[in-house]
C-alpha cells in the first residue's frame, strides 16, 4: 500500500479512532480546562468577599453579601486555559508517539501517512479549540443565566471592550473594516504547528523545551531586527513628516490606509508561509519517524 494513498472510508475510521485517542489522552485536561471560568468565578468572588469582609464580622455572623466576580477575570481565565491548550494539548495527545511502544502502534495502524498527518492536523488546529471554545463559552453563558449579578457573558464582553478601544483610540472606521480578524486564527494554528513538531521531536519534557525553544527562536530573530532596523526607526518620525509635509488630512489618511493593506498583507503571507514550513515539518517527521 502506497503511504501516501487517501481513502475516504479509511480515513473516516482512523479520524474516529484518532479522536478517541486524543479524548483518552486529554479529556480530564480538557474538562478542568472547560470549566476555568466557572473556577474563576467561585475563586474571585470568594476572595472578593473575604476582602470586603473582616474575619470579625464573618465569626460575628453579619449578614454577607457575595461579591460576585466580573466578566473581566473570566476573560482572563479563558484567554490563560486557551493558552494552556495550545502548550499542552499536542504534547498530550501526540507526543506518545516518540515512545518505542506508542510509536510503533502508530505506524501499524491501518492507514497511509497522509491520512494520519490530515487527521492530526484537524484535531489539533480545529477540533480542539472548537470544543474548548465552545464548552467554555457555554459554561460562561450559564454561569451568567444562573447569576445575572456577575456581569456580561464573555462574548459580549469583548464584543464591548472592542468597541470602546476603537473609539477611545479614535481608529477611523476604514482602518476596522480592513482588519483582517483570521490572521488571529491563522496565529493560533501557526503556535499549535509548533507545539506539535516539538512534541514529534523532542523525546521528554515536549511542552518546556518546545517554549524555550521559540523564546530562544524569537529572541535572536528581535536582536537580529532590532540591529538591522535600528537606524531606520530612529528615523522614522522625522521621514514620516517630512513625507507629508503639505499633504490634506484626507490624503495623509489614504496613504495610511495604503500602508495599513500592506501590513495586513505582510501578516498573511508570513503566517501562510511559517504554517507551511511548520506542516512541512511534521510531514517529514512523520515520514522519518522510525522505533
Amino acid at each position: 500500500m502506497n503511504n501516501d494513498i487517501f481513502d475516504f472510508k479509511r480515513f473516516g475510521n482512523y479520524f474516529v479512532t484518532d479522536i478517541k485517542n486524543a479524548i483518552a489522552n486529554y479529556r480530564w485536561s480538557m474538562i478542568i480546562l472547560i470549566l476555568g471560568g466557572l473556577i474563576s468565578y467561585i475563586v474571585v468572588g470568594l476572595v472578593n468577599t473575604i476582602y470586603n469582609y473582616s474575619w470579625q464580622d464573618m465569626l460575628n455572623g453579619v449578614d454577607i453579601e457575595w461579591v460576585h466576580a466580573n466578566a473581566g477575570s473570566r476573560v482572563s481565565m479563558m484567554v490563560t486555559a486557551f493558552t494552556i491548550i495550545i502548550f499542552t494539548a499536542p504534547a498530550k495527545c501526540y507526543g506518545g508517539l516518540t515512545d518505542k511502544n506508542t510509536g510503533s502502534d502508530f505506524i501499524l495502524l491501518p492507514a497511509s501517512r497522509l491520512e494520519k498527518f490530515i487527521s492530526m492536523i484537524l484535531i489539533c488546529c480545529i477540533v480542539i479549540p472548537i470544543v474548548f471554545i465552545a464548552g467554555h463559552l457555554m459554561v460562561d453563558y450559564l454561569i451568567c443565566l444562573v447569576c445575572p449579578e456577575t456581569g456580561n457573558c464573555i462574548i459580549t464582553e469583548i464584543s464591548s471592550k472592542a468597541e470602546l478601544i476603537f473609539e477611545g483610540a479614535d481608529v477611523p472606521i476604514e482602518i476596522i473594516d480592513r482588519i483582517n480578524w483570521t490572521s488571529a486564527i491563522d496565529d493560533t494554528w501557526m503556535i499549535f504547528l509548533f507545539f506539535l513538531l516539538g512534541a514529534l521531536v523532542f523525546k521528554k519534557s515536549k511542552a518546556i523545551k518546545t517554549f524555550l525553544g521559540g523564546v530562544a527562536i524569537i529572541t535572536v530573530i528581535s536582536f537580529l531586527l532590532t540591529i538591522l532596523l535600528a537606524p531606520t526607526i530612529k528615523e522614522i518620525d522625522s521621514l514620516f513628516y517630512s513625507y507629508t509635509a503639505g499633504m490634506s488630512r484626507a490624503e495623509i489618511k489614504a496613504l495610511l490606509l495604503g500602508w495599513f493593506n500592506k501590513m495586513m498583507l505582510f501578516d498573511t503571507i508570513f503566517d501562510i508561509t511559517i504554517n507551511a514550513l511548520l506542516l512541512t515539518g511534521i510531514w517529514f517527521k512523520l515520514k522519518t519517524l522510525k522505533h
